[in-house]
């Protein structure tokens, strides 16, 4: 299985994995996460935990080891035998593990195992065992917008998701960062950012449109992200998550050289909003493939998924989308239609235009950390007003209509993704 096969050949080999790993390891993986607490520890742990866990390193070290990724089985005998040796009842330090996985090539596959704090989840959400495989599948188009776009140190990776454990096969997460990994020390760089933009179609039709639909008037609602076929949805989210980074890496504090700073919780809102809305705007001015479905996908998650999350009000993307509701709403992007709002594409574009302005000169008139932490904290202040203790913010009732239709998608069964949908 390596990534030298024919495409056609490499896959029919995956899916295979995929099948086998479906009737071994993963079952494994699965019982043991739900032992644990959402720090990684067991309570209480007893033989019977220890035996399975030693089982899950036997099984996946002999599965990395015979896929020629003998490192990475070597850090991870050694991350289970140290975490083994502490008590599972102190948090798993998996550092080795985490930085033994190297991004794949594109059309190479990868694969992990290790506590992973899997974000957007079905609860319980914590940095629980989870394993994945993927297929790394950059977009079509990329080469092409790459020359328009240079990005000066892109480790992102557009991946299917073809086998994993049930905090990733379950649920909304499509995101896995070295920072997810727990470990007792922190990531001071990010030596990839796998995406697993495969399952995107599902979720965006699920909970981001239907959100949409009960906010907006149906004229209004962007549609050019909706009944998108699988593999065009694929590729569209795809440069979206390309273009998304390589903003991230340009003007006066860029992430990668800020990475600590950008973590800042203020500033983190304004630095998502901001490299979106540089998208957006790219996909306006600019010749770019799937510009109007990725403009469209931009609006539809940012403002309505993200805040239908159940602690939004200390969920992060959640504050994104509240922010960028009320300055719209400021700027009569969207404006009162009786019961529901109606949406100004021309309008949208142009608050935009103007968000981008406001953060670049705020970020451009702050020389410290300290000042941009204070100017950053202040300028989402005049959106998010302050919160109850422990929350990062407290909605108005004008940003409680964002979440008209969240009792009804959050009744709903938590999505299953199936090997390789694409």
């Amino acid at each position: 299985m390596t990534g030298t096969l024919g495409t056609h050949r490499l896959q029919d080999e995956l899916l295979g994995e995929a099948e086998r790993l479906a009737q071994g390891l993963l079952p494994r993986v699965d019982a043991f996460r739900t032992r644990q607490r959402d720090d990684g520890t067991i309570a209480e742990p007893g033989e019977e935990d220890r035996a399975s866990l030693r089982a899950i390193r036997d099984e996946a070290v002999r599965w990395f080891a015979g896929h020629g990724r003998t490192g990475q089985a070597d850090a991870l005998a050694a991350d289970v035998d140290g975490w083994l040796a502490a008590g599972l009842d102190t948090p798993p330090h998996f550092a080795r593990s985490r930085d033994a996985l190297t991004a794949p090539a594109d059309g190479d596959w990868a694969a992990f195992l290790a506590p992973v704090q899997t974000t957007n989840s079905v609860p319980p959400v914590g940095r629980r065992l989870e394993f994945f495989l993927v297929r790394r599948k950059e977009p079509d188009a990329l080469p092409e917008l790459a020359v328009r776009y240079p990005h000066p140190k892109n480790n992102c990776q557009a991946t299917v998701l073809l086998a994993g454990s049930e905090g990733l096969t379950r649920g909304n997460c499509i995101v896995f960062f070295p920072e997810n990994v727990a470990a007792h020390d922190k990531v001071a760089e990010q030596a990839y950012a796998i995406f697993f933009f495969s399952k995107f179609r599902r979720i965006h039709e699920t909970y981001a449109v239907p959100s949409a639909r009960a906010v907006l008037t149906p004229e209004s609602v962007p549609r050019a992200s909706i009944g998108m076929h699988p593999e065009a949805c694929y590729q569209a989210r795809s440069l979206w998550g390309y273009l998304h980074d390589y903003f991230h890496h340009q003007g006066r504090w860029p992430l990668d050289q800020h990475i600590k700073l950008k973590m800042n919780w203020f500033i983190g809102v304004l630095e998502e909003l901001k490299v979106d809305a540089r998208t957006v705007l790219a996909c306006h001015d600019e010749t770019v493939p799937y510009a109007h479905e990725q403009i469209a996908m931009i609006l539809l998650e940012r403002m309505f998924r993200y805040p239908l999350d159940a602690r939004a009000v200390r969920n992060f993307d959640a504050g994104t989308g509240v922010f960028l509701y009320s300055w719209l709403r400021e700027r009569r992007a969207l404006a009162d239609h009786g019961s529901r709002l109606s949406l100004s594409y021309d309008g949208v574009i142009d608050g935009l235009r103007e968000l981008v302005e406001t953060i670049e000169a705020m970020e451009a008139a702050v020389t410290t950390p300290e000042a941009y932490r204070a100017a950053a904290r202040e300028l989402v202040r005049t959106h998010l007003r302050e919160g109850a203790e422990g929350d990062r913010y407290a909605c108005t009732a004008d940003q409680s209509r964002l979440v008209r239709a969240q009792g009804r998608l959050a009744s709903l069964p938590p999505l299953r993704f199936a090997p390789a949908e694409l």
